[in-house]
């Protein structure tokens, strides 16, 4: 072996311990003791399958993105987004109490603000405004709500519980 190939062998090593390193260091620290995390994994996995029954319920819908004009795909919106508040409606109903219950409570605080940003687009369709869907950012986080929807549902596996990616 020239010196070249070990050296090869030796970065790809490396390059795969480091990898190695952060995935144990990210499971070992982060696993199930994430604030974020929900203990009532009973309401998790019937939040879990509400949010999946809506989504369900929105692939049904006809898609924003096939709209055949802007007040077609306003009407698409507010048909999705009323389907979304009423999920967000039957969690608020059974929302864990305590601890869990706040957790919930700031989460499903950031669903109504997504769904508002939702209507707004639509709003703005009507109005003839025809632009790309804009969400409110968390002043303190800097990020926009759809991806704290995200990272709750990410931490707590929810899968369907997160930004739809509906109106495109």
């Amino acid at each position: 072996m020239t010196g070249r190939q070990v050296g090869v062998i030796a970065g790809a090593v490396l390059v795969v311990l480091f990898a190695l390193f952060w995935i144990g260091a990210t499971v070992w620290f982060f696993g199930d003791e994430n604030p974020d995390r929900l203990q009532d994994r009973e309401w998790v996995a019937r939040a879990e399958a509400r949010c999946a029954q809506t989504r369900d319920e929105l692939d049904r819908l006809p898609q924003a993105r096939d709209a055949v004009d802007m007040d077609d795909r306003a009407d698409q919106i507010e048909a999705s987004t009323a389907v979304l508040a009423a999920m967000t409606a039957d969690l608020a109903a059974s929302a864990p109490e305590g601890d869990d219950g706040e957790l919930v409570e700031l989460w499903l605080g950031s669903w109504e603000v997504y769904l508002g940003d939702r209507i707004a687009h639509a709003d703005a369709l009507r109005a003839g405004e025809d632009r790309q869907f804009r969400v409110t950012v968390d002043p303190e986080r800097g990020d926009g709500v759809d991806a704290l929807l995200d990272a709750f549902a990410d931490r707590n596996r929810m899968p369907s519980c997160g930004d739809p990616l509906d109106i495109g």
